[in-house]
């Protein structure tokens, strides 16, 4: 049996570390909980850390469609702000207790909620995507955290915020509902 050229290898060597260097996922969440599927779900926007606009409205929407996809039926949508009016600077903690108090009312039994702390492309050359994100699931009964996880990610220059921020959720919601 022959071994492939040494140009060959170190062909596949660089281009395995240039590749590697695309993307980047960090990942941690508590173990999963096992909440009931079938009690109602209300995804609440998650606090804005980031400088762009309206991030947690967007997060809010990947959410609430990933917990459908994984086939949660009775999933709602906290109102957040209506896009009307100044930008939503520095009040997302007032918005989240509204939002909370929503759940509430409309018999929701957990509710999602977290933060944006990433969310641009980086500068430079290729303008890389770049997310992060902490979620924690509470127990809207007794107000107790059933679970929490963090994940940050940067993605390769080819690739939007959105589908980097939707597959960075989807293994984060894996950990919350496998």
């Amino acid at each position: 049996m022959r071994s492939p050229p040494k140009a060959t290898l170190w062909t596949v060597l660089i281009l395995g570390a240039a590749l590697s260097g695309c993307a980047t996922v960090q990942m941690n969440a508590a173990p999963t909980p096992h909440p009931d599927s079938q009690a109602v779900w209300c995804v609440v926007a998650p606090m804005n850390n980031t400088s762009t606009p309206y991030a947690g409205g967007r997060v809010q929407q990947q959410l609430a469609a990933l917990l459908g996809a994984r086939g949660l039926p009775h999933v709602l949508v906290a109102p957040s702000r209506d896009g009307s009016g100044p930008l939503p600077i520095g009040d997302d903690a007032k918005s989240q207790s509204n939002a909370l108090d929503w759940a509430h009312r409309h018999d929701a039994r957990y509710a999602l909620l977290g933060s944006v702390d990433e969310w641009h492309y980086k500068i430079g050359l290729d303008g890389q995507p770049a997310v992060g994100f902490t979620l924690r699931l509470i127990d809207l009964h007794s107000g107790k955290t059933l679970w929490s996880g963090a994940a940050s990610a940067s993605g390769g220059s080819r690739e939007g915020l959105a589908v980097l921020s939707e597959r960075t959720l989807a293994r984060l919601v894996g950990h919350l509902l496998p």
